[in-house]
């Protein structure tokens, strides 16, 4: 588990209990890390694994298990489609699964039923449109997709987080935060574009957002989980946000709704990636 995380103090209950009974971390699948998008990266929706995208790569299991599913083709049996042609699924001690998605078509093992660390399971494919191999870290027990983060070894990272904008949005209408123009009284939320690099140069997810007005904290959110219940698919073990509340349709984060009354309002921004490097933004904001 990396030092730096356990510094963080991040760590919600559920990812606790998943490293209770995992056994051993997991090892990367592909590619030693060098990932293109992680957990909640913006792909037309909420990444719940890892991409990678280069192709004529070995693809291996992440720890001792059983190939437990192993489906080619375009779409299972009940019409869903299949990624890339082909979908393999491992299960492994303490209720974790693995699920590989987009391995080059005919590469796929299908003889192999016990596994170990590092076996290889396939190969990965060239990126088809924009997709490349998928990976994806399972809790079967609490039916949650966990951040693989949390059980890979860590990644060298030196590079905090980017804040590319930040808006108030009130009733539909966005305003960029300038602080020479004032705002008038409302219930605003935050619309925000942050992204954290990822080792392929691509725009990730930050791992722990927080956002503070006049010091105080007045929400946070920590890329550690997602998971359904009733239809709706929900994210962060700590608060369970409904997806299509949190995330805007162009791949915004949205926050609040905060009160903002007469007077001056200071607005900080903090995100954080896994490595724990973090950029802060502050905004002095005049409401009339």
């Amino acid at each position: 588990m990396p030092k730096d995380f356990l510094r963080a103090g991040v760590l919600t209950l559920a990812v606790l209990a998943v490293l209770a009974l995992s056994a051993t971390a997991f090892e990367w699948p592909a590619d030693a890390g060098k990932f293109r998008y992680g957990f909640g990266s913006f792909r037309n929706g909420f990444l719940r694994g890892v991409e990678f995208g280069a192709a004529e790569s070995l693809v291996r299991a992440v720890d001792r298990g059983e190939l437990t599913f192993v489906a080619t083709g375009t779409s299972l049996p009940g019409g869903y489609p299949i990624h890339g042609g082909s979908l393999l699924v491992v299960s492994h001690a303490s209720d974790m699964m693995s699920i590989y998605a987009g391995l080059k078509r005919g590469s796929s093992s299908s003889f192999l039923k016990n596994l170990e660390p590092g076996d290889i399971l396939g190969r990965s494919t060239a990126i088809v449109n924009g997709r490349g191999v998928s990976f994806y870290a399972y809790d079967s027990k609490s039916r949650r997709f966990i951040n693989p983060l949390v059980l890979m070894p860590g990644i060298p990272d030196d590079k905090p987080p980017v804040i590319r904008s930040a808006m108030l949005s009130l009733k539909g209408q966005d305003t960029v935060i300038d602080a020479t123009k004032p705002i008038r009284q409302g219930l605003y939320h935050l619309l925000l574009d942050a992204f954290d690099t990822t080792p392929a140069g691509a725009a990730g997810a930050p791992f722990e957002v927080r956002v503070l007005l006049d010091g105080s904290e007045r929400a946070r959110v920590v890329y550690d989980a997602s998971w359904s219940a009733g239809g709706t698919s929900l994210l962060f073990g700590a608060t369970g946000l409904v997806e299509d509340e949190f995330q805007t349709p162009d791949g915004r984060l949205r926050f609040g709704p905060f009160n903002m009354s007469s007077g001056r309002v200071v607005l900080t921004i903090i995100a954080s990636d896994f490595a724990g490097n973090t950029r802060e933004q502050t905004y002095s904001i005049s409401v009339q």
